[in-house]
Order: C-alpha cells, then sequence, then structure tokens
C-alpha cells in the first residue's frame, strides 16, 4: 500500500509539473519554506516594536509636533492619554537629552540592520559596508514617517462629492485614502530596499516590490479599520495594559510578514528561468552584487544571522 500511494504522488506531482505555471508555483513556495518566513517575521516585528516607538516619542519631544498628533489622533491613538512630557516647553528637549536621543537612534537602527540582512540573504546580493550607517538611520526615521503620513490621509475618508456620508465616510473620501495609503507604502517599501542595498537590485524591480508590497499593506490597513477596534476592545477587556501589547505584536507581525512574503515571492519570480521569469529580467533587470573584497568572510557578505540566501 505504500509502495502504492507513492507510485500514484509522484504521478501526479510529475503531471503537475507540467501543467502551465505550476514550475513557478512550486519554486515560490518552496522559497518560502526555505527562508524562514515566520523567523523572520516575528524578529522583524519585535524590532519593529522597539525601535519605531522610541523614535516617535523623539519627535514628539521636538517643539513643533501638532502635525504628528493630528496624525496620531487620525490613527485612533490619543496623544494626550500617552505619557510623554509636553514638548511646548523649553526643557523637554534638554529633559530627553541629546545623549539619550543618540542612543534611542543607534537603538533603533537594529530593525534597519536587520532589514538589510533580510533583503542581503533573499536577493543575493552583497551587504553594504559600515560606511553606509547613515543608510539605517534614514530608514529608522522613514517607517515613522510613513506612519506619520499615513494618519494624515486618514482624514480623506470623510470627503465626498454628493454630500452623503454613512458614519462620516464618504465613496470619494474612501477611494483618495485608499490610493493614498497604496501610494505611501508603495513609495516606502521601494525606497527602504533602496537604501539598504543601494543600486545592486535595480530600481525598477525594487519599484515592483515595492507596488506588490503596498497592495498587501494596504488590504492590512483597511482590515485593521474594519476588525482591529473590536479585535483591541475585547483583548483589553480580558488582558487590560497587556491585551494592548499581544495585539501590537501580533499586528506587526502580520505586516512583517507581508513584506518579508513578497520579498521572497518578487525574487522567485525575476529568477524563474521560465517565460516570466525571462520576461521580468528583460524589463526589470536582475540583482548584480557588488565586488567582494578578499578580507570579506561569508558572514561579512550575507550577515552573521542572516540566513542562507534563496535557492541555495
Amino acid at each position: 500500500m505504500t509502495a502504492r500511494a507513492r507510485t500514484r504522488a509522484l504521478a501526479l506531482a510529475d503531471r503537475a509539473q507540467k501543467v502551465p505555471g505550476a514550475h513557478l508555483v512550486v519554486r515560490i513556495v518552496r522559497d518560502i519554506a526555505v527562508n524562514d518566513l515566520t523567523d523572520r517575521s516575528m524578529t522583524l516585528a519585535a524590532q519593529a516594536f522597539t525601535s519605531v516607538l522610541p523614535i516617535v516619542i523623539l519627535l514628539t519631544a521636538l517643539p513643533s509636533h501638532d502635525f504628528i498628533d493630528t496624525a496620531l489622533t487620525n490613527l485612533g491613538i490619543d496623544p494626550s492619554r500617552v505619557d510623554i512630557p509636553s514638548a511646548t516647553s523649553p526643557g523637554s528637549i534638554t529633559a530627553y537629552g541629546v545623549i539619550g536621543a543618540l542612543m534611542t537612534i543607534a537603538g533603533a537602527t537594529s530593525l534597519s540592520r536587520a532589514l538589510g540582512r533580510m533583503y542581503v540573504s533573499i536577493w543575493q546580493v552583497t551587504k553594504v559596508p559600515l560606511s553606509s550607517w547613515w543608510r539605517w538611520v534614514v530608514v529608522i526615521f522613514a517607517l515613522p514617517l510613513g506612519v506619520v503620513l499615513q494618519g494624515l490621509s486618514s482624514g480623506l475618508h470623510s470627503i465626498t462629492i454628493t454630500g452623503l456620508t454613512i458614519a462620516g465616510y464618504g465613496a470619494a473620501g474612501v477611494a483618495l485614502e485608499i490610493v493614498a495609503t497604496l501610494v505611501i507604502w508603495s513609495g516606502m517599501w521601494t525606497l527602504i530596499p533602496r537604501l539598504l542595498v543601494s543600486s545592486q537590485v535595480p530600481v525598477r524591480l525594487l519599484a515592483l516590490n515595492g507596488a506588490v508590497t503596498g497592495v498587501f499593506v494596504t488590504v492590512l490597513l483597511v482590515g485593521s479599520r474594519i476588525a482591529l477596534p473590536t479585535i483591541l476592545g475585547e483583548t483589553t477587556r480580558h488582558f487590560g495594559t497587556l491585551g494592548i501589547v499581544f495585539v501590537a505584536i501580533s499586528w506587526l507581525f502580520f505586516f512583517c510578514g507581508i513584506i518579508v512574503t513578497c520579498v521572497i515571492v518578487v525574487h522567485s519570480l525575476t529568477s524563474d528561468d521560465g517565460a516570466v521569469g525571462q520576461w521580468l529580467q528583460r524589463h526589470l533587470g536582475t540583482p548584480r552584487p557588488f565586488p567582494v573584497r578578499r578580507n570579506e568572510t561569508v558572514d561579512d557578505l550575507f550577515g552573521a544571522d542572516s540566513a542562507p540566501p534563496a535557492g541555495r
């Protein structure tokens, strides 16, 4: 019975391989399986939780931060309920301290470096040198900027052409907000990998990755707007303040899972030897790693704590 089942399974697998596109689907599934999707997503989620929040707090310590308060309010976060010292007094920046701010920024770059290791490993390119440290800092401020832009765009949903709204939502405003969300996160996930891998990956390929990522991030954010208030209310009722942490980490896990999955899928599509992969390679290009210096080791190339590159 076992031998017969194995024979039938192999026969079905051979037939499946003959179906158009089956080889590409199998490659994508295999690449997702071997690239530690869960581990990478949880690592990035934890890094985001401990990196982005301190930067947002740092930004609220600036003298002019009304637009940040507006953005957070639009996202459903009441800044007045967050225990952050007011920055309207001259002593607020001093209280935070220049040294404290620099330490916060330096610690937050752990997220940038984790993202960089992920892109380097999946796209099989060279790790940028330490002299490009400024790229990590820019990424750390780019992510909160995306959150702020998202918050500011959340006010678009009230726009209406006919004058009819449902619970404050107009059809034209909702469409504008969705488009704005797509533009914000497509641009963000085109810019961030560009900073972290430099010119090793063509901009057109990065734009495809950014567009695909932006679509799924937009779906997540729209779904979050609908379902998250109920989930957060129930979790807070059962677990109190700890429930907010559970929801935040879970949401970040799904967010980072989208980031990692999109990179893996785009890499699989563009590196496949089939018709789709060849077409994408002609029109979008392929990653071209920088030359490796003689004194660089494999850990220097792909990052000491990175998983093996996709397809290896």
